[in-house]
């Protein structure tokens, strides 16, 4: 029987560090994964514009990306809960009035307020300007948009004001330090792989997930089989039912190994 196995991205497949290693073993590995029958994804917050090119090194049957509210199954998207032009402009309006800075993030497109005067997005906005990524910096243009966004706050923020714009369309997760993430209510990395069970008509048995971080908490909640790589948070290695070692010690080769996805 196949499986479903559902990879993170930052810290799982490539280092987090500037270097953005995708180890030669671990790709291997997934290949040999692949090839043994299992469906591999990638699970990520990112949308789908911001998924990493050196990901494209290897290949993955799909993808999973803005918290579940994109999936793409070899190059078809499969489902996209996208938001409605009124509502993304009335909530980057109430992004500037808060003060609180967000990088605002669609499948297509990435953007930014600059009239926000918080400092955190300035390395990032000039990243943009020289990627070639589509960005917009104007949130009453005709055509902005978006799935998901993070941002940054500080104590001149009213983050209780923004909490309750909100409520009802988005859900607002404090990572702590000053940042922020906000998804499209009803949607996870978890709801991602559920579509995906019930679209390949797969028991829950047959679901992985391989993680590090508490943004990783819910997939690897829902999963059947979690890993968490050893330089994970706290939480993801209580959670998780295996701990491998990290992304530059084999960690991903011997999960699959563990769990016997090479096939015989």
């Amino acid at each position: 029987m196949r499986n479903l196995l559902f990879f993170d991205i930052d810290g799982t497949l490539i280092t987090e560090d500037e270097r953005k290693v995708f180890p030669a073993d671990a790709k291997a590995a997934l290949q040999a994964a692949r090839l043994a029958g299992n469906l591999i994804f990638i699970n990520t917050g990112r949308v789908r514009c911001n998924v990493d090119p050196i990901l494209k090194e290897t290949e993955f049957d799909g993808m999973v990306c803005g918290c579940g509210s994109y999936i793409e199954y070899h190059g078809e998207v499969l489902y996209h809960s996208t938001v409605s032009k009124e509502l993304c402009h009335r909530l980057a309006m109430v992004c500037r009035e808060c003060n609180m800075q967000a990088f605002f993030e669609h499948a297509e497109i990435s953007g930014y307020d600059p009239e926000v005067r918080l400092p955190y997005i300035r390395p990032l906005a000039e990243e943009l300007k020289t990627s070639g990524k589509p960005y917009l910096s104007d949130i009453l243009a005709e055509d902005f948009r978006f799935d998901k966004f993070s941002g940054w706050y500080d104590e001149t923020s009213d983050t209780e004001r923004f909490k309750k714009e909100i409520q009802g369309s988005f859900r607002y997760i404090d990572r702590g330090v000053g940042f922020f993430e906000v998804e499209q209510e009803g949607h996870s990395k978890a709801t991602g792989m559920q579509f995906l069970l019930e679209y390949f008509d797969l028991p829950f048995s047959s679901s992985y997930a391989f993680g590090d971080s508490n943004n990783d908490l819910e997939m690897l909640q829902y999963a059947a089989h979690s890993v968490c790589m050893e330089q994970g948070s706290e939480l993801c290695r209580r959670t998780a039912e295996y701990v491998t070692t990290g992304v530059e010690q084999e960690g991903i080769r011997k999960a699959l190994a563990h769990y016997g996805l090479f096939g015989k």
